[in-house]
C-alpha cells in the first residue's frame, strides 16, 4: 500500500493537428510531429472520494492516479498546420471549471499552442477525488465530511499538475509516425437487467423468475493508435475500451482502477517507458462488472490466481499483443489531421428528470472531433450509453472511429429512448435525453463527414 503524501499519477496526452487547406472539406497532409508526458496526480493529503452514494474518506492510495499527454503536431515548410490536445486522467470526471482553469494557464506559458485545441477526459474511475466542492452533496448533506484536502483543493492543485505535464509533452514533440489497430477484449458488460413487463433495473438480480434480458448492447472492440518515433521505434499506444474503470469501485482508497495493472502488464511484456494513454469509450450503460455467471468467473479466478483486475489487465494486454505485429503496415509519417469543436445547444429534458448532483450544463456543450489519418475521434461530455457511440461509429466514414466520453465538463447521463421508458438509476435522471442524443449523433456525423469529404 502506498500512504500519502503519495502523488497520484496522472497521464496527459497533447495532439497537435493539421490545419485544413485553402478549400472547404479539405484537409492538406503534413508531417506528424509528436510529444508525450505521465505526470501523477494522486492526491497528496487525505481527499474525500466521489463515485458512490456515500461518503468515503481516503488517507492512502492503493496506487497512482496518472495523467497521460500526447501532443501531435502535423508541419509543412517549417508551419504548423493544426493543433489538438489530449490529456487522459484517472479521475472520475472533468469538471468544466477544470478544463478551463488548465486552458488558460496553456494560454500565458505555451504561445504556440492554441488553447481551445486542448481538452481532458476521464477514465471513469470512482475512487479518485472530486474536482469541485459540493458535487456529490446531495448524497452527503450540505458538506462533506472534514478532509485535509478538499475537492476545490484538489481541483486547483490537479490544474498545476497538468500544466507541467502538458507543457513537458508540447515541448517534447518530433519527428513521428501514426498507425492503428482493433483488438478484442471482453471487458465491459451491459449492467441493465428487463424484467416482465418492461421495468429496468441497474445491475438487478437476473436470477429473478421473471428476469426477461440485458437491456442493451456490449462493444469487445479495444481500437489503439500506435506512436512511433523518426527510428520507427514505438513511443506509446491509445487504447480506446467501452467500459469505465470500475472493477473496485467502493474501495476506501485512491486507486486508477483496472487501468493500473494494464500499465504494469504492458509495461512488463515489452517496454517500461512506453506510454500507455487509456480512452473510456461512450459507456454510460457498460461497467466491468458481471451480470450472470458470477460463481464461474469468481472459480476461475481462483484457479488462476489473480484478481479480476488482473484478469482484466490481461485481456487488454492480450489484445494490444494480438494487433501490435500487424500495426506497422499501416505506419503514416505524413497524413491529414483536423480538428473541430462544436458547440452544441442540444435539447434538454424536462426539468423534473434534471440530476440531482450539480453539472456543467449551464451553456452549449463542446464537442471535439478529430481526423487523424482515415481514423476519427469524437469526444463528448456526458455519460454515453453505447447505442449512441455504435450509431456514429458504423455511420462513419472513417475506416476507425473513436469515441471517449467524461470529456470537458460533467453533464450526465445521456440514456436512449428504450432506458428512459425502462427507467431506473441512469434512465430517470437526466440533463439530456434520447431527442438530444440523436442531435448529437447528427451533428457529431455530419462534422465527421465534413473532414473526410
Amino acid at each position: 500500500m502506498k500512504r500519502f503524501p503519495a502523488l497520484v499519477s496522472c497521464h496527459l496526452i497533447i495532439a497537435v493537428a493539421l490545419s485544413a487547406c485553402s478549400a472547404p472539406g479539405l484537409a492538406s497532409e503534413g508531417t506528424l510531429h509528436v510529444g508525450w508526458a505521465e505526470v501523477e496526480i494522486t492526491p497528496p493529503r487525505e481527499v474525500a472520494l466521489v463515485g458512490q452514494m456515500h461518503p468515503r474518506i481516503a488517507g492512502r492510495a492503493r496506487d497512482p492516479l496518472t495523467a497521460t499527454v500526447l501532443a501531435l503536431e502535423t508541419k509543412q515548410d517549417g508551419r504548423s498546420l493544426e493543433q489538438a490536445v489530449m490529456i487522459s486522467c484517472d479521475l472520475g470526471y472533468i469538471r468544466q471549471v477544470t478544463e478551463e482553469g488548465l486552458r488558460r494557464s496553456v494560454s500565458q506559458e505555451l504561445k504556440d499552442l492554441d488553447p481551445e485545441k486542448v481538452f481532458l477526459h476521464a477514465t471513469h474511475t470512482h475512487t479518485a477525488p472530486g474536482q469541485v466542492d459540493g458535487t456529490f452533496s446531495i448524497w452527503w448533506g450540505d458538506e462533506p465530511p472534514p478532509v485535509a484536502m478538499s475537492s476545490t483543493e484538489y481541483g486547483r492543485w490537479l490544474v498545476d499538475r497538468l500544466s507541467e505535464g502538458l507543457a513537458k509533452a508540447w515541448q517534447s514533440r518530433k519527428p513521428a509516425a501514426m498507425s492503428w489497430g482493433l483488438g478484442q477484449a471482453v471487458v465491459g458488460h451491459n449492467r441493465r437487467a428487463v424484467y416482465r413487463g418492461g421495468e429496468s433495473v441497474m445491475y438487478g438480480d437476473t436470477s429473478r423468475d421473471d428476469f426477461m434480458g440485458i437491456e442493451g448492447f456490449e462493444d469487445p472492440g479495444v481500437p489503439m493508435l500506435f506512436f512511433w518515433n523518426d527510428r520507427e521505434e514505438l513511443t506509446g499506444v491509445v487504447i480506446n475500451l467501452a467500459a469505465p474503470s470500475q472493477e473496485t469501485e467502493g474501495l476506501s482508497e485512491v486507486s486508477a482502477d483496472f487501468w493500473h495493472e494494464v500499465r504494469q502488464e504492458v509495461r512488463k511484456r515489452h517496454q517500461a517507458d512506453w506510454f500507455i494513454f487509456p480512452q473510456c469509450a461512450a459507456s454510460g450503460d457498460i461497467s466491468p462488472h458481471l451480470m450472470f455467471r458470477k460463481r464461474a468467473e469468481q472459480i476461475m479466478l481462483e484457479r488462476k490466481g489473480i484478481s479480476s483486475r488482473q484478469e482484466i489487465a490481461l485481456r487488454i494486454a492480450g489484445a494490444l499483443d494480438a494487433v501490435l505485429p500487424y500495426s506497422k503496415p499501416g505506419l503514416k509519417k505524413r497524413l491529414p489531421l483536423r480538428h473541430k469543436i462544436l458547440y452544441l445547444d442540444l435539447p434538454r429534458a424536462d426539468p423534473s428528470r434534471k440530476p440531482p448532483y450539480p453539472i456543467d450544463g449551464g451553456g452549449k456543450f463542446r464537442v471535439h472531433v478529430i481526423r487523424l489519418g482515415d481514423v476519427a475521434l469524437v469526444s463528448v461530455p456526458f455519460e454515453l450509453y453505447l447505442e449512441y457511440s455504435i450509431r456514429i461509429q458504423a455511420r462513419s466514414p472513417a475506416v476507425l472511429t473513436f469515441t471517449v466520453q467524461l470529456a470537458s465538463q460533467l453533464a450526465g447521463y445521456l440514456p436512449t429512448t428504450e432506458a428512459v421508458a425502462g427507467g431506473g438509476y441512469s434512465a430517470d435522471q437526466f440533463l439530456v435525453g434520447p431527442e438530444g442524443g440523436d442531435v448529437l449523433v447528427d451533428e457529431v456525423l455530419k462534422t465527421i463527414h465534413s473532414l473526410f469529404r
